[in-house]
């Protein structure tokens, strides 16, 4: 992997100038309207590892995850991890998070390859071209943003098929662990 500081500087370049770009196919919302503005604020905390230790690290964080980051990204050489091995440890350990507020997401440059990695319309690429990547962010957070955007209308420039999957697995989450993830 490349040092740090490269890693660092290509990962801003990417949250500044791709998932904070409006887009006018999405009603001019960029495909992650917080990103930039947590990144700036330095609000997220960004992480290099080398592979198959992923796991461990991602089983880790409910005892060493203390709020005073919004997010920790985790970033490695997609050499090291395929995205088929990244999407199962990514599955393990929502087995678990959720428990602790936590959740886990992942982008691989493989799936951005395969176009398999889209946002919601458009092939509107959001997963980082260049690292396998996963974050960790409190799950009751995550929803509340996504509230707010429900309400400004970002999820109306999403397909049914999308928004159908998203909103299944949000109440499959809330089903299996309810009393940490309830919106008041």
């Amino acid at each position: 992997m490349k040092d740090f500081e490269q890693f660092r500087q290509e990962f801003e370049d990417w949250v500044i100038n791709t998932v904070s770009i409006p887009n006018p196919l999405k009603g001019n919302f960029p495909p992650c309207p917080y990103a930039k503005a947590a990144w700036l604020d330095n609000r997220v905390s960004l992480r290099q590892f080398h592979g198959p230790e992923l796991i461990e690290i991602l089983m880790e964080q409910p005892k060493v995850w203390n709020d005073e980051f919004e997010m920790i990204i985790f970033g490695c050489d997609p050499k090291n991890l395929d995205a088929q091995t990244l999407e199962k440890y990514i599955a393990d350990a929502n087995e678990v998070l959720p428990e602790y507020d936590l959740i886990a997401l992942s982008s691989h440059p493989d799936k951005v390859a395969n176009k398999s990695d889209t946002d919601d319309i458009k092939d509107v690429f959001i997963g980082n071209p260049k690292y396998a990547v996963s974050s960790v962010q409190r799950l009751s957070k995550l929803r509340e943003a996504s509230d707010k955007l429900f309400k400004l209308g970002f999820y109306e420039y999403w397909s049914e098929e999308k928004l159908a999957d998203a909103l299944n697995e949000r109440n499959e989450m809330l089903q299996k662990f309810p009393s940490k993830n309830q919106s008041n």
